[in-house]
């Protein structure tokens, strides 16, 4: 990826020790957690790493299960076709018998799979069922976040993303000191967030960003649909990728 450079866990924990200029009151275990930590939030604020997994599809099969580690889908296609995101419930309430329905079922089932609907983080259900079998799905997803182990164990980041990651794990580690010094450094906190921000535009829709970043000074109650937490956030992240 062009201006991403690998950087290793003991680079970055030499980094995170600069930052703050002193003897860390950190042990190099808190540090690889905190910045383990800065990486997952990352990710699931900004979809940072994707992985396709390609499935085919079995006669009459409703239910797959999508092998290796996704954090959540953004898009699911049929023979490079896209489908729509929906729910069980809606298709419940919509089609009572749409577990029975294939591609072959004539009247207004669509002849290719035209819905995905989630089971689970791993499995999802697809509608019409394909008739036949043999068909292509791809779903596209978020990876699993790399995870740092070893001093030598290497994350792809540009460089403005190694300071927003660096300023976090500070952040994170001085809950450890606690008191003036930690409300000190929820500027950096802050800072990850903006950085979050200027890659996924989203989530700066979200009531708890904006409030979080001083960017809504009103005291409004949670309106119905608006993400009011960074778990929401990344769930209205998935939807809106699915579509």
């Amino acid at each position: 990826m062009s201006g991403y450079t690998a950087i290793t866990l003991a680079e970055l924990q030499a980094r995170l020790q600069t930052l703050y200029e002193s003897v860390p009151f950190w042990t190099p275990t808190e540090a690889t957690n905190a910045l383990n930590e800065g990486l997952r939030v990352w990710n699931q604020l900004t979809g940072r790493w994707h992985t396709r997994v390609p499935l085919q599809t079995t006669a009459g099969t409703l239910t797959y299960t999508v092998t290796g580690a996704l954090l959540y889908r953004t898009r699911i296609t049929f023979n490079l076709l896209p489908m729509s995101p929906a729910s069980r419930e809606d298709l419940n309430q919509g089609r009572p018998n749409w577990r029975q329905e294939t591609t072959l079922s004539g009247g207004d089932v669509p002849t290719r799979p035209m819905l995905w609907a989630p089971r689970s983080l791993r499995t999802v259900d697809i509608w019409p069922a394909d008739a036949v079998g043999h068909g292509g799905l791809m779903v596209d997803g978020i990876a699993a976040t790399p995870v740092l182990v070893n001093p030598g164990d290497t994350v792809d980041l540009a460089e403005a993303d190694v300071s927003a990651l660096l300023g976090y794990a500070l952040h994170v580690v001085s809950l450890k000191k606690g008191g003036a010094w930690f409300q000190t450094t929820f500027a950096y906190f802050k800072a990850f967030l903006q950085a979050a921000g200027e890659e996924n535009s989203l989530i700066t829709t979200s009531q708890m960003y904006r409030r979080v970043l001083g960017l809504d000074k009103r005291d409004l109650k949670p309106t119905r649909n608006a993400p009011s937490t960074l778990t929401e956030t990344v769930d209205a992240l998935g939807k809106a990728g699915a579509q």
